[in-house]
């Protein structure tokens, strides 16, 4: 059956209620005529008779009865989704996924994403770390709202929110020789350690894939991980040094004297940006663009 038609169902549901065409046309504020004619033809529409005229009236027959539970269905389920749609306003429903670099993880939940949680509890918050070539692809193929990618390649489907500088350093551990003395060129003493790298597709890992081809050098890493924790626990252990974006979870560790952070003297280490993302065009919803103003405002990273 053919979807019914809402104007002669509301003909109906005051026929229905008022069992007589003259009180529906009263409360409807329309000719006699008019309701007839629209009862008519939802009656050929469904192909039930659905009145049995009588002389003081309408009287409701059994398919009558159920074209009203479905009316009635029809109002209820409106309710419902006008409820939902409050609920998302009121940022009491709904989800948001977040694809990121896997160093910015801990400060995000810190800073923003643990108090938003509490702050909403009935919300749904996913986070996923991913290199930076998959955040992309999440990003313009709608199956993330929010992106927060290290040194990320301009694309057109993409737009970049918020930026600030992130320049790639070296993390070494504390006492290292790289540390005491800068006679010769930090490029050069690099190949005097052992080197921890990320793997292809991630924002350092592009960063570095530039820098060797700018400087026609090639660096072997000894220990290659997409995680920053595994790269801290190298670096904490042996002499080895490892490239690492600025800002990420590393703070702690320099804190205490564990970790130390060197500068590398080199335009494309210095040049490396922290960027915040969403596809172009996308209309966000309302707990993803909250979201999304929180992380600009409150990140620290981006001043907040």
């Amino acid at each position: 059956m053919r979807e019914l038609n809402q104007a002669r169902l509301r003909y109906f549901q005051a026929v229905f209620e008022r069992r007589s065409i003259r009180g529906a046309a009263d409360i409807l504020n329309t000719a006699p005529s008019v309701i007839t004619r629209q009862i008519s033809l939802l009656e050929d529409e469904i192909g039930h008779v659905l009145f049995e005229r009588q002389a003081r009236g309408m009287k409701p027959n059994e398919a009558a009865q159920h074209v009203m539970d479905y009316v009635r269905g029809c109002r209820d389920h409106r309710h419902q989704l006008s409820e939902r749609l409050d609920a998302i306003d009121r940022l009491d429903e709904g989800s948001v996924r977040i694809v990121l670099s896997e160093g910015y993880v801990d400060h995000l939940v810190q800073q923003v994403i643990g108090p938003f949680c509490s702050e909403h509890p009935r919300l749904n918050v996913t986070l996923e770390a991913l290199p930076v070539r998959k955040i992309m692809s999440e990003l313009a193929e709608d199956n993330a709202h929010l992106g927060l990618a290290y040194n990320p390649q301009a694309e057109a489907q993409i737009n970049f929110v918020a930026t600030v500088a992130a320049p790639t350093k070296l993390l070494v551990r504390a006492g290292h020789p790289l540390t005491r003395s800068s006679s010769v060129p930090l490029l050069e003493r690099m190949a005097e350690f052992p080197l921890a790298l990320m793997p292809s597709g991630y924002g350092v890992s592009q960063l570095i894939e530039a820098l060797q081809y700018s400087e026609h050098i090639t660096f072997r890493p000894a220990f290659t991980s997409g995680s920053v924790v595994a790269l801290k626990q190298y670096v904490k252990s042996t002499q080895g040094i490892a490239f690492i974006g600025a800002g990420v979870a590393v703070a702690s560790d320099v804190a205490t004297g564990e970790l130390a952070l060197i500068d590398i003297d080199h335009q494309l280490c210095q040049s490396a940006k922290l960027r915040l993302m969403v596809r172009r065009g996308r209309a966000l919803p309302p707990a993803a663009s909250r979201l999304l103003s929180n992380i600009k405002g409150k990140l620290l990273s981006f001043g907040g």
